[in-house]
């Protein structure tokens, strides 16, 4: 009995050696498949509390939930305010002994309206679900304790991608450190906002007011999607934004078309023919100085958004697009690109509500996609250039037009704010040391996106902190977020919680100390 006591005795003792040896991804996959329930519990508890931006009665529920999970993790978090009102951000760190490297942790927890329908349940009571062409079908039961869930099945519900999954991966990676037995490698601050959604109106001003508190050597922002194949990506930059709407004007009563409709101007008409003037049919900007200020993309970032566009043509085929513009030229190549969308045109009316009369006025809605140098301030100076040009005077009262003796000259134009583009180099030891942890934690090298085609606030970090700025997304690139049906694919978390565990033990060892 001794000698059989002193074998098994000698084995249990080995048995945590042989774990160790493991990859870490490994020993992070084996916890998680004991704790699917556990993680798919909180992530449900979280995704139920509304979070509609606009409503401080639903960020407070949020901000109540986030600080009491987070201090079970021994994070505590403080709200950050901005004096002139908003929500708060939500602020903690983690401090690593001996670590001279220190990154923040970036995710938002306000979400979008749900308005309009298209929903067929609560968009706040999740659910599991099977996916067919990014369509829910079957419900699926949650797993009992201990057992797993299929990693194709998908979380339904409002900001399940956009973007409390990645903070319930911060929080079951910060589980699974304490349950391996793993010292982080970093300093680790969390820095989770509360008005991303909203337009991101404070942040400027929490950031200038607690630059030290937010002082780091990168920012790894967790937003977005993953490349539309599945596979891994990082992402250097964003475009910037700025959108605008334009108001045309005709008579001040709606004219009967037999008897005025060529004479009396028709604003729908000065609406199509400006539409007509800003792009052509292969999206080149028509607006004169435009690309002025646009750099050369150079031959690096061109073959790093070539490769990028592998999956062109079963995206087309997913759309149900036989071409795409400019001679179905790489969408990564395009996205490098400054860009303007029509976001719709409004004028009278169509179908069962059309009626035979020249319409009072019409009124343009575009937004900008910028790339880095191109500012907003200057693009509104030459889109207002444009219209001068082609007649047009351009008014900031909308009641001007009514007391104007030639409505049909008049353009009432506003903006939103917009926000430059911002670019971190390829060659940063920060984005070199992350893409080399990723390609340990996925297995594979992720893709390099240059620059995003879509627009994050990403500028207020680089203008108040100087911070070099990183996004590293762990969501389904099909998770329909700001839609109807929104998800986030359950493999997809599973990665973003051994992802966030591979960052927080070793990006330190990859990137070196400080010298």
């Amino acid at each position: 009995m001794r000698r059989l006591f002193t074998a098994l005795t000698l084995a249990t003792l080995a048995a945590p050696a042989i774990a160790t040896a493991q990859p870490l991804r490994q020993q992070v996959d084996a916890w998680r498949k004991q704790h699917e329930r556990e993680i798919l519990d909180e992530a449900f508890a979280l995704f139920a509390i509304p979070n509609v931006a606009s409503n401080p009665a639903d960020i407070a529920k949020n901000v109540v939930f986030l600080t009491q999970a987070f201090a079970k993790r021994g994070v505590p978090l403080v709200p950050l305010r901005a004096a002139s009102g908003g929500s708060p951000a939500l602020f903690g760190e983690l401090k690593a002994p001996g670590a001279t490297r220190t990154v923040v942790f970036y995710a938002h927890f306000d979400g979008q309206p749900v308005a309009g329908g298209g929903w067929d349940h609560d968009p706040f009571t999740p659910k599991l679900n099977r996916y067919r062409n990014s369509a829910p079908t079957d419900d699926v039961p949650l797993p009992a304790p201990g057992d797993t869930v299929d990693p194709e099945v998908r979380i339904r519900a409002r900001s399940a991608s956009d973007d409390k999954g990645p903070i319930v991966a911060m929080l079951s990676a910060l589980d699974a450190m304490k349950a391996l037995g793993k010292q982080r490698s970093v300093n680790v601050k969390f820095f989770l906002e509360g008005e991303e959604e909203a337009g991101s109106n404070h942040l400027a001003e929490i950031l200038r007011t607690n630059k030290d508190k937010l002082a780091a050597d990168a920012w790894l922002f967790f937003d977005g999607p993953v490349h539309v194949s599945g596979a891994p990506q990082i992402v250097l930059g964003v475009r910037g934004v700025m959108g605008a709407e334009v108001t045309f004007y005709g008579a001040n009563r709606a004219l009967h078309s037999g008897h005025y409709g060529n004479w009396a101007p028709n604003p729908a008409v000065s609406a199509a023919h400006f539409v007509a003037s800003l792009r052509d049919r292969d999206g080149r900007v028509l607006i004169p100085g435009f690309y002025t200020d646009v750099p050369a993309v150079s031959d690096e970032d061109t073959s790093l958004a070539r490769a990028l566009s592998t999956t062109d043509d079963s995206v087309r085929t997913s759309l149900g697009l036989s071409r795409t513009e400019a001679d179905n030229a790489a969408l990564g190549e395009r996205i490098m690109q400054p860009a303007l969308n029509l976001r719709g045109i409004r004028a009278g009316n169509v179908g069962s509500g059309a009626s035979n009369a020249v319409p009072t006025s019409a009124s343009v809605s575009i937004d900008f996609r910028l790339v880095p140098d191109q500012q907003p301030a200057r693009i509104r100076r030459l889109l207002e250039a444009h219209l001068a040009q082609q007649g047009y005077t351009i008014v900031r009262d909308p009641n001007a037009a009514t007391k104007s003796a030639d409505r049909g000259r008049l353009a009432y134009v506003t903006y939103d704010s917009g926000y430059t583009a911002v670019r971190v180099p390829s060659a940063t030891a920060s984005v070199q040391a992350v893409k080399r942890v990723m390609a340990r934690s996925y297995g594979r090298e992720p893709f390099t996106l240059p620059i995003l085609g879509g627009s994050l606030p990403l500028f207020h970090f680089v203008e108040q902190l100087g911070a070099t700025v990183i996004t590293v997304p762990t969501v389904n690139a099909d998770n329909s977020q700001h839609a109807p049906n929104e998800n986030l694919r359950i493999g997809n978390l599973w990665d973003g919680i051994a992802l966030m565990t591979e960052l927080m033990t070793t990006l330190g060892k990859e990137w070196g100390p400080r010298s």
